[in-house]
């Protein structure tokens, strides 16, 4: 039997379609498929959450929208604005008195319960104690050291001082900070 060109077309794309009608289908939904589902497990709006340390208060968070989610080996929570015109994240910071020490601002706000530290990323803004102030896109603080870090740039000003660097690694209050690759000014008051 001879079969020309557009014969054998016209079977070929029969077969391919018959074939692949014939497939089972299944939804591909599970209980494991359910269970490793990357969704939060629960989710807020207009969350406030306050965390204490025997007694005294450690962080206040405020944020336009939270998601927690738990994995296996990691419970974290994820705050951010809602949009451009939304307030944006806000983490106020206080020392082993209860005082104030420093207030993050930021786009978004990912904090890891079980490490007891947070990172904020976009447009990241803190204000400290005398008038000291840093300005980062990324920036990471830990609980257990009471330390900032950024591996990023990082600009830091004082009443006197700025300076940019990169590789931040700077306690709350911004006194005590290092950086690498440094620029900045410093103003020397005549007496």
């Amino acid at each position: 039997m001879r079969f020309r060109l557009p014969h054998l077309l016209v079977i070929l794309v029969i077969a391919t379609v018959l074939t692949g009608g014939c497939q089972s289908h299944e939804s591909g939904v599970t209980v494991q498929t359910l269970l490793e589902d990357e969704g939060p497990t629960s989710e807020s709006w207009n969350p406030d959450m306050r965390i204490n340390d025997g007694g005294v208060r450690r962080i206040h968070m405020k944020a336009a929208y939270m998601a927690r989610y738990e994995t296996p080996d990691s419970t974290y929570l994820v705050m951010s604005a809602l949009n451009e015109e939304s307030e944006r994240v806000h983490v106020f910071i206080f020392d082993t008195l209860g005082d104030t020490s420093a207030v993050v601002t930021s786009q978004t706000i990912t904090y890891f319960e079980r490490q007891g530290r947070f990172v904020a990323q976009g447009d990241v803004i803190v204000e400290a104690r005398d008038d000291r102030w840093l300005f980062s896109e990324h920036l990471a603080w830990s609980d257990n050291t009471s330390r900032i870090g950024t591996p990023g740039l990082a600009t830091i000003t004082t009443p006197t001082q700025t300076f940019s660097g990169y590789g931040l690694d700077a306690d709350e209050d911004l006194n005590d900070f290092s950086l690498a690759r440094v620029s900045g000014v410093v103003v020397i008051e005549d007496e």
